[in-house]
């Protein structure tokens, strides 16, 4: 088992799901660094999105998935390597994070270790399962809180209070072809799930990363509201029993095609 990622890859892969920021785990090299207050650490994790599709069916259907196991506090996936490493001084409620920074050479170190493997994994992936008449699609699945916080609205301070159940980004047009993104939207809005196109995100570093290769590539933020208790930290059953068929489902007419 490697100690980054979960990897689960099918025979013949036919489409690409990355999850950069379920991972809970914290590495013994990162813990010097940061706080003991664990409810902090907590905050932003993309709680148990990977429970939101049901995995043994993508991949049986041909879909490449991999999860990354350690925190994003400790290495945000989503970040450039030069940003990534303890990147989240505080978290979005503003509580701080990190209590000491590590030298450059520590610092390179763990970026090599933790970040570098990620992106090579995508990359092979991508670059492997090219066809000279298919386009690769990609999604980067993620969750997001039901409202902004003070650190959300100062980084956009335009963005509504309310947020959808679902934010669809594609660097504004720049990461895949305009069918690709309102194949989703229109996906979601009919199967119940309120998405809104680049509101209030419009894609994050592994969005950027991969939109010069030869994939069409989207962000999904799933709304947390619409799946777990964002208070307790729980998950809702009968609400991911709702959720899970869904996604699913947007995968496999997506991805497989």
């Amino acid at each position: 088992m490697d100690p980054i990622f979960s990897s689960y890859i099918p025979t013949n892969i036919k489409g690409l799901i990355s999850i950069p920021h379920a991972g809970e785990a914290f590495p013994e090299e990162f813990l010097p660094y940061l706080t003991k207050d664990k409810r902090a650490l907590a905050e932003d994790v993309d709680f148990a999105v990977d429970q939101l599709i049901d995995i043994e069916k993508l991949v049986n259907a041909g879909i490449a998935i991999i999860v990354a196991k350690v925190h994003r506090t400790c290495l945000d996936l989503n970040r450039p390597p030069e940003k990534a490493c303890l990147n989240w001084k505080e978290n979005t409620q503003g509580v701080p994070l990190v209590m000491q920074e590590p030298n450059s050479d520590t610092t390179q170190k763990l970026t090599e270790k933790y970040h570098t493997p990620y992106y090579n994994k995508l990359t092979e992936i991508i670059h492997n399962n090219q066809q000279t008449n298919r386009i690769f699609p990609v999604i980067d699945l993620h969750s997001m809180p039901s409202r902004p916080t003070a650190h959300h609205l100062k980084l956009n301070p335009q963005q509504k209070t309310v947020r959808p159940d679902a934010c669809i980004s594609d660097l504004k047009g720049k990461s895949c072809s305009a069918d690709y993104i309102d194949e989703v939207v229109e996906f979601l809005n009919s199967n119940g799930v309120k998405a809104a196109k680049n509101d209030p995100y419009f894609g994050g570093y592994l969005t950027q990363f991969m939109a010069p290769l030869p994939c069409n590539n989207i962000q999904i933020e799933i709304n947390r509201h619409i799946y777990m208790d964002e208070k307790n930290r729980t998950l809702i059953p009968e609400k991911v029993a709702q959720v899970q068929p869904i996604f699913t489902r947007l995968a496999l007419q997506l991805l497989t095609r």
